[in-house]
């Protein structure tokens, strides 16, 4: 039996956000596109609505609540490729009512020179919703305290100081320290590091340590510190979700403030030189950078 199209009718109906050349360019690319059936554009511009451009209507995108319905929408296709994040963040909000899927293109510099294609379109991803733009990591600065230098990872297992270690063993470091309190946490960790270590290119590959501790336990910490030197302290252990932790203060603050606390003063006795608290992404009305750092004070500059 042969292959037979879908009919237009079974086919998805979506709209085109953008009456501008990107989104003439969608329109035709997708003319006899098989999956999709484009039934209309929407622009920002009030000059456009009731137009017809390329034999398809121009509506307000205040309208697509009622559209969407009336005309089943399944899919809206942004195809404005310059526009900022904070505008494009607001066309997001002010579509989310209608309940439809949302495809971008790339923003104008990832586009090739040329036509649009049907290819180019790609689901959301976080970078998306970021509120702003995203900000660029400063290779420099992350090298500077990680090449060569023994670092420790607080919290290793846990969600936030597990992406730091990958990132940092990615980085070459002579040493990298794991302290985690969770054995399953731990093991699962370092064994993940281990696999992506035996993958790594260098002339001299990092040593990792797993140590069980936990940031509470002060003769612990002391007794980490001052046997292995570390140079660079990335300290990310801390009880992260906020409705549990209103349900247990006390122990929030032995771990929380008091293991900072105790880790930070094992770190100043045995000539840490770098120590950086890392911000939960938990925080709570945060007001400041997701986190801070401190060269201590009887280290030289």
């Amino acid at each position: 039996m042969g292959f037979s199209p879908i009919s237009s009718s079974a086919r998805p109906k979506v709209f085109i956000y953008g009456a501008g050349t990107a989104g003439r360019q969608l329109a035709a690319a997708m003319a006899n596109n098989h999956e999709m059936q484009v039934v209309g554009f929407l622009d920002d511009d009030d000059r456009l609505h009731g137009q017809v451009l390329n034999g398809q209507p121009i509506y307000n995108p205040t309208d697509l609540d009622n559209l969407a319905t009336t005309l089943n929408i399944r899919d809206v296709l942004l195809a404005m490729p310059s526009l900022s994040r904070h505008r494009r963040n607001e066309i997001l909000n002010q579509i989310r009512s209608a309940y439809v899927a949302v495809q971008t293109l790339p923003s104008v510099t990832d586009l090739a020179q040329g036509k649009v294609s049907i290819s180019d379109l790609r689901e959301l991803d976080i970078d998306d919703l970021l509120g702003r733009e995203p900000v660029a990591p400063n290779h420099i600065l992350l090298t500077k305290n990680i090449i060569g230098k023994v670092v420790l990872v607080t919290g290793a297992g846990g969600s936030i100081g597990s992406e730091l270690s990958r990132q940092i063993l990615a980085v070459n470091p002579a040493k990298l320290l794991l302290i985690e309190q969770s054995e399953f946490a731990l093991y699962a960790i370092h064994q993940e590091l281990e696999e992506k270590r035996a993958g790594l290119e260098a002339a001299t590959l990092p040593v990792l340590v797993p140590l069980l501790a936990s940031v509470q336990d002060d003769d612990r910490m002391r007794e980490i510190m001052s046997t292995w030197h570390p140079d660079t302290v990335y300290h990310a252990a801390a009880y992260k979700h906020v409705p549990l932790v209103e349900h247990n203060p006390a122990a929030g603050i032995k771990n929380n403030v008091l293991g900072t606390l105790r880790t930070a003063q094992a770190a100043a006795e045995n000539g840490v030189t770098d120590f950086v608290l890392i911000s939960t992404d938990k925080a709570v009305r945060p007001r400041r950078a997701c986190f801070s750092s401190a060269r201590f004070p009887w280290t030289k500059p």
